[in-house]
This record gives structure tokens, C-alpha cells and sequence, in this order.
């Protein structure tokens, strides 16, 4: 709003042409006159305050809506961070627990099995061990030239028999000894077999269970835990920090609300303020320098006195705005009548 400087002159002694009052009548008017210059002085002050002050909330309305939108968008990216690395670096670190748990326990199960098959081929090596001592006695006694006779019996003789007699031996032995030599020689060679082999099965699980010891499993334990320290730590960084985002958003969205509601108040009272200085603007010129133009002939023909009737068209104007007021309530019916309420 914008007051024209015309509007805003100064009237002289209340009247626009500097005229000095000589009757009671013109110094009653020029002081009601005064009155509204001086009001309207006042008004224009608290205009320029109001004008002033709704700068000033708007402003703040725009730097509180920037902290809000600010604030808002720190607190989105923490909460987006929770939600997509916090909860699912929890979450990870409970199956890394239990995959640990479960590798422990394999592991421990491993430990069992392997110690067991060691334990096996030991005792299957000190066995081997005696089967290998029984076959080099057999060996030995197989060799000895006292002991040709019975060999001889079982066929298992080197003497340079003609093939009738050995025929007539085979003959006479009876069928469990017929496959006596093969069976003799297995149990010497045989035993030397199975000695190395389980020396190899020793050496084998023992260079198992030397990679399992150095493995150490058990050491993800350990790693598992300060993983959850630490992503607990994580998290817990996190959530503080959503907690205050969390309060100076609200804040910012309080202070937010509070500059909206400042900010259309002295939007209503500057609103207000420019009514009243209109009013006084128009008040101050129609009585400042007033030009009547409901004084004089009304066009009535009542009465032959024209002093008389001068009042006339004001009378008949008041009559009409009167008419225009009380029908602002009334109804129309379709047949053109109206009713009141």
C-alpha cells in the first residue's frame, strides 16, 4: 500500500485552504479535522511498523524454513543409514554369529573324528607291528631245513621231485591243503604291506590334525565378537544421532510453525492497518476539502421553500442504503415477493 504524498499534506488550521475559522461552527470542524491529520500521522507510523514487521516475520519465515528443510534432510539421511546399513549390519553380525557357532562346532567334531581315526591307527600300526614280527618268524621257519619235511607235505617243498611223485602227493593231500603254499606266502609278504600302509595312514591324519591346529577355527570366536562391539558401536552412534536429529527437527518444525503463524499475523495486522489509513486518507479529504453533493436540490417538487428541501436527496439516500441493508436478509420467492427471517 502506497499513500500518494497529495493524500498526505498538511491542512492548514483543518481546512485545505488555510482560511482561519471565525465562527464556533468552522473552529468545532477544523478542530475534528485536526484530530483526523493527527490520527492519521499516527496511522501512517504504525503502517511503516506493521510493513516493518512483516518484513521482518517473512525473513524469518525464509530462514527457519531453510534450517527446517535442512534439518529435515540430515534426519532423512541418518534415518536411511539405519535403516540400510545399521539393521543390516546387526543383523549380519547375529548370522555371522551363528555361522561361527556352527563352523566351531564342526570344527570340535572334526577335532573328535580325526583324534579317533589316530587313536585306530595306532593301535591298527601296533598290530601291523606284531603281524609283521608273526610273518618274519613264518618267514624264518619256512627257510629252516628242519622244518622241509612238513613243507614238503604241503607242497611247498623246492626239492627236484619227478612230476609223477609230486602228482602222487597232491593227490594224497587232502583239499585243505591244497592252496597251503599260496596261503603261506601271503602271511609273509602281506604283513610288510599293511605296515607301510599304515604308517601312511599315521602320517597322514597326523598332518590333518597339524592343519586343523594351525587352522584355528576357534580364533573366529574372537573376530565375531568385536565385529558385534564394534557394529553395536556403530549402530548405537547412529541412533544417537537420530535421537537429536530427531528433537531438532521437531524443534525446527515448532520454530517453523511459530514464524508461519507470526508471519500471517502481521500479515492480517499490516492488512488492518492499511484499511484503517485508507480510511482516515479518505475521512481527512472529504472533510478537508469537501465538495457536497448532497446538499442542494434533491428534484423533489414538494414543497415551494428550496431552503427547506436542500436536505432532501441526503434523506432519500439514507432511506436507500436503509432499503439495501434490510434486504440483504431477505429471501426471494419465484413469484418475485420476498420474506425475512
Amino acid at each position: 500500500m502506497t499513500i500518494e504524498s497529495s493524500n498526505m499534506r498538511n491542512p492548514k488550521n483543518g481546512n485545505c485552504n488555510g482560511n482561519e475559522a471565525k465562527t464556533i461552527t468552522q473552529k468545532t470542524l477544523h478542530q475534528i479535522k485536526e484530530d483526523y491529520c493527527n490520527r492519521l500521522k499516527g496511522k501512517l507510523g504504525e503502517l511503516s511498523e506493521s510493513e516493518v514487521t512483516s518484513d521482518g516475520t517473512l525473513m524469518m519465515y525464509e530462514k527457519k524454513k531453510c534450517v527446517f528443510v535442512k534439518t529435515e534432510k540430515n534426519y532423512q539421511m541418518l534415518r536411511n543409514l539405519e535403516l540400510k546399513v545399521g539393521v543390516e549390519l546387526i543383523q549380519s553380525s547375529e548370522e555371522i554369529k551363528k555361522n561361527v557357532a556352527a563352523s566351531i562346532a564342526q570344527n570340535d567334531a572334526l577335532v573328535a573324528g580325526l583324534k579317533a581315526v589316530l587313536m585306530t591307527a595306532k593301535n591298527a600300526k601296533v598290530a601291523f607291528g606284531n603281524l609283521r614280527e608273526s610273518a618274519a618268524k613264518l618267514d624264518a621257519a619256512m627257510n629252516d631245513s628242519c622244518n622241509s619235511g612238513q613243507l614238503k607235505i604241503l607242497g611247498c617243498s623246492n626239492d627236484n621231485c619227478n612230476d609223477a611223485e609230486k602228482q602222487n602227493e597232491s593227490d594224497n593231500r587232502p583239499n585243505e591243503c591244497q592252496d597251503a603254499c599260496r596261503i603261506l606266502n601271503k602271511l609273509v609278504e602281506r604283513p610288510v604291506d599293511l605296515s607301510l600302509e599304515i604308517d601312511i595312514i599315521c602320517n597322514s591324519v597326523a598332518d590333518i590334525i597339524g592343519i586343523q591346529s594351525f587352522s584355528n577355527i576357534k580364533s573366529l570366536e574372537k573376530f565375531q565378537q568385536d565385529f558385534a562391539g564394534n557394529a553395536k558401536t556403530f549402530d548405537d552412534l547412529i541412533q544417537a544421532q537420530i535421537n537429536t536429529a530427531t528433537a531438532g527437527l521437531k524443534k525446527s518444525q515448532d520454530d517453523l510453525t511459530l514464524a508461519i503463524k507470526s508471519h500471517t499475523q502481521s500479515s492480517y495486522t499490516l492488512y488492518g492497518k492499511r484499511n484503517e489509513l485508507e480510511t482516515l486518507v479518505e475521512v481527512k479529504d472529504y472533510l478537508c476539502c469537501h465538495k457536497c453533493s448532497c446538499i442542494g436540490d434533491c428534484g423533489c417538487n414538494e414543497g415551494n421553500n428550496e431552503e427547506n428541501n436542500r436536505f432532501k436527496k441526503c434523506k432519500c439516500d439514507i432511506c436507500d442504503i436503509c432499503k439495501e441493508v434490510t434486504e440483504i436478509y431477505c429471501i426471494r420467492d419465484n413469484e418475485g415477493g420476498s420474506s425475512c427471517d
